[in-house]
């Protein structure tokens, strides 16, 4: 049982991951197709690079045709409804859209730390975690990733994945990969980190910073709207 067990919207028995319903019809495929597009004239995140990813061209991210994951483990660092006992299945992608001077992960979000890995790898990371009993796949950094994640998530649902899934971003997002993310992602956990242009371009090398991070979290919440818990407590 967790620390504090709130009012209760959903049962976990009757619980079942949004992008079940998208594997089912077919769209899961489509969006990771689409995904991948975004890919060849980069528009992956706002800074809108436009280069050609597919061909492993890199520019602020350093991130070419696949992820680089850093580390991937159940973690007990996030709030008691998204670790609960076992732990948040967490997916730390190395590289990052921003440049924060204060980044407490500074060796994975600027100097690449970590191993890159193909669709199918990715998938299996996702299904070992859920084996590890965690509750919800967590994606950490996931902006410059967004198509990466779509390409393996259908091969992680076909070897069994059923459990949420959290994109736990620094809001530096775009439209385009949101949308993608519509009916596919369970709970958003952004971090808002400026409203002031003058700063997130001082702090983060990214003057549009604040506009941007406003638009896509008005789009996750309604997306998704209030964060919705079962008995026990987890979201």
């Amino acid at each position: 049982m967790l620390r504090e067990t709130p009012s209760f919207v959903v049962r976990s028995e009757d619980f079942e991951p949004a992008y079940m319903q998208l594997f089912r019809t077919g769209e899961l495929y489509r969006r990771s197709r689409a995904a991948i597009t975004l890919l060849e004239n980069c528009k992956v995140c706002p800074r809108n690079c436009e280069i050609n990813r597919l061909e492993n061209e890199i520019a602020l991210c350093k991130t070419g045709r696949h992820a680089i994951v850093s580390s991937a483990m159940p973690h007990f660092g996030e709030e008691d409804c998204i670790r609960g006992i076992n732990g948040s299945g967490t997916i730390f992608f190395s590289m990052c859209n921003l440049k924060c001077v204060f980044c407490q992960n500074y060796n994975i979000s600027q100097e690449g730390e970590g191993v890159e890995v193909t669709p199918e790898q990715l998938s299996l990371i996702m299904v070992d975690l859920q084996k590890q009993g965690c509750h919800n796949i967590n994606f950490v950094t996931p902006e410059h990733v967004v198509p990466q994640i779509l390409e393996a998530l259908p091969i992680a649902v076909q070897l069994g994945l059923r459990i949420p899934l959290v994109y736990n971003t620094g809001a530096y997002d775009s439209m385009d990969s949101m949308r993608l993310m519509d009916g596919v992602v369970d709970i958003y956990m952004p971090d808002f980190k400026y409203w002031d242009t003058s700063l997130s371009k001082k702090y983060l090398v990214a003057k549009n910073y604040p506009d941007a991070a406003r638009q896509v979290i008005r789009e996750m919440y309604q997306q998704v709207g209030d964060l919705v818990f079962d008995e026990t407590g987890l979201a």
